[in-house]
Formats: structure tokens, sequence, C-alpha cells
């Protein structure tokens, strides 16, 4: 049996399945685009309970076969006392207590319902009483004294092995039992490459995902030993990229500087900050690749990042034809850096490059794709 973990872009929607694996890879992201994608392969509307106005879960609640719900809950906000609330009844000389349970577990209820139920950080919990709630919800499906889930309710956990979290605690052996555990890797970097295009179109610094063709290995690293500091994981990568394009015009550079190191950590920073400190003249050096395109192999490889994202931005003149002898030298000899320069161009760009250029990217035209 393979001791390798699956990478997480690989994972498929189970019931009662612990995904297992660092923070920052992806796990949340993965659970909800899985339950999306089925809520449309079953022709549903989705429903995010946790954004969901009270107007729309009175809509499910009147026609739940509709919907597919989708509820995350941070394992360690959840309390047993929060599942149900007491509420007197009387009838006659009869008198009687009733626990009733709040909307939201209501909805999990209705019995046409399906959807999943999204149990985050299960193993940050420390209190015995919320592990025994927990272990009554995946064993049984059942919350308090008054609900028990649809049987359309996936039920879904994650959490974080021990040597990545001091909080991380143990499971007890039955709820362990009863979960199907599945340890999580990383996605790779194109894979995260497409996720930024997928959700955030071209409102990120895409200089991020040149750094990291680069320097794959940086997309994940351990946290270091020392007090307050940082260190990438594809979650910090995503928020230094969406926070550089916010801070593009108008960002102080130290400020900008601090700003990496915070979502990074200091060693990887110095190297994403050398990139973003090269300095040449780049309107004479793309003179000169119009020209003589192998001049490019003459340039270091910063040098080479900084020349195609400034290309990437010149629609006008990409389109004109005037460096068409530079793209067939990137297309045969320089693949990966025509990658990398089909990433930085904003979408229409990149829509048209691809028809125009279709001739000499045909070959691998499915990896282009990815991108577009």
């Amino acid at each position: 049996m393979s001791k390798v973990p699956v990478r997480i872009t690989r994972v498929k929607l189970l019931d009662r399945m612990l995904l297992i694996g660092p923070p920052g890879i992806g796990k949340t992201e993965i659970v909800r685009q899985l339950a999306e994608e089925e809520a449309r392969a079953k022709g549903k509307i989705f429903v995010d309970i946790r954004e969901a106005t009270d107007e729309e879960l009175d809509r499910v609640l009147a026609e739940p076969s509709r919907y597919y719900i989708y509820y995350r809950v941070i394992a360690t906000h959840i309390f047993p006392e929060e599942l149900s609330y007491p509420k007197a009844r009387r009838r006659g000389t009869w008198e009687w207590v009733e626990f009733l349970p709040p909307k939201i577990l209501r909805v999990l209820s209705l019995r046409d319902i399906e959807g999943v139920l999204f149990i985050d950080e299960l193993t940050n919990v420390q209190r015995d009483d919320q592990m025994s709630m927990f272990f009554s919800l995946v064993q049984e499906k059942e919350a308090g004294w008054a609900i028990k889930f649809s049987k359309g309710i996936k039920i879904v956990a994650a959490g974080n092995p021990q040597e990545w979290s001091k909080l991380a605690q143990d499971l007890p052996e039955p709820l362990r039992n009863k979960l199907k555990r599945v340890r999580v890797a990383p996605p790779k970097v194109e894979e995260w490459v497409q996720y930024m295009l997928r959700k955030y179109g071209d409102a990120w610094d895409k200089t991020v995902a040149l750094y990291l063709k680069l320097y794959p290995d940086d997309l994940m690293l351990p946290p270091p030993d020392v007090p307050l500091s940082t260190y990438p994981t594809p979650r910090s990568w995503t928020e230094l990229a969406v926070t550089l394009h916010q801070l593009k015009q108008d960002g102080d550079p130290e400020f900008v500087e601090e700003v990496v190191a915070g979502c990074v950590g200091d060693e990887v920073a110095t190297k994403f900050m050398a990139l973003l400190k090269v300095t040449i003249d780049v309107n004479e050096v793309l003179k000169e690749l119009a020209r003589e395109p192998e001049a490019f192999e003459k340039l270091k490889t910063n040098e080479r990042v900084l020349v195609l994202s400034s290309l990437s931005q010149r629609a006008e003149e990409l389109m004109s034809g005037r460096y068409d002898k530079l793209i067939e030298y990137l297309a045969t000899r320089q693949r990966e850096f025509l990658m990398m320069l089909v990433i930085l161009m904003k979408r229409a760009t990149r829509l048209a490059f691809v028809k125009k250029y279709l001739p000499l990217i045909k070959d691998y035209l499915a990896e282009v794709s990815k991108y577009v």
C-alpha cells in the first residue's frame, strides 16, 4: 500500500470521510468545490447555509428536494448545549420540556434534503464533551435530543497531523474507526495557478505565479520553530497574491516587503522580493528580442520574468505581429517561459493570443488550455 498522501485536488466526496493534511493546502476549498459539483450533477440548487438568508432557508424548508445544502462548522466553536434549546410545554395538568433544534439543524434533518456537513479542525477539539458530541454526529448522524440528519447528508471532517499543528489531538479509537481517513498533500503549482485564475480572474498579482513556477518547492514549507513566524502554504500565497494586487497602485515598498514576509516568512520573502526588484530597461530589451529572439538566453532568470511580465500587458503589440519571432522562439525553445507569458496575460488577451498563435502551440494546446 502506498504511504504517499493523495494530492488534495484528487479527493472525491465520500460520506464519513476525514481529510488529514497540513494547514492551508485547500481542504476547505476542495470540500465546498466537490459539494457544488455534486449539486450541479444532481440538478439541485446549491445553498451555503452560512451565507443564506432567513428567506432562503424558508424556501429550503418548504421544498427540500430542490436544494443541495452545504454547511461548514469549525469544530472548536460548537458546543453540545447549542444543539437544542429547552421549551416548556403544558397540556391540561401535564407539563414537560421539549428540546427544539436551531433552524439550521432543522434543515439538515429534512427527509428529502441532500448536502454536506463539513466539520473543520476536528483534530483541534480539546474538550471531551465536544468530542462526544461529534462522535454522535458521525456515528449516528444525530444532534442533541431531537435531531437525526437526513440520509442524504454527507458528513466530511478535516484536521491537521500533529507534526503540523501543536493543537492537534488524536481522535478516540471508535471515532477513528468510523471515519474514512484520507491523508492529503498540497496541490501542484499549476493546479494552484488554475484555481487562482478560476476564482480571481485577473484580480491577483501574477508575479506570485511566476515565482512559484521558478521555485515550486516553496509552495509549501514546514513552519519554523520561531515565535510568531509565518511560512508559505497555498493559502498564504493566495492571500499574498490578492493583497499585492490591491497594493499595486499605491503600496509603500517597505510596507509591501513586510506584507510579503508576513505572508510567506522571511526566508522566502527575501527570494520573492529579489524578483520584484529587478531593474532593466524593458523597452530596449523587448526591441532587441523582437529582432533577435535568441537574446532571451542571455538574460538572467529574474530578468526574463520581468520582460515577460511587461510583454503580457502589451496586448495591442502582441496581436500586431511585432513579436512573432519571439513567440515562435519561446514555443520551440523555451516552452516553460511561454506558459508563464500566457499565465500573466489578462483573460481577453489570453484568448486572442491562443487563436492567433494556434499553429505554433497546437502540439501542446491541452497544456495551454488549462490557463484559458
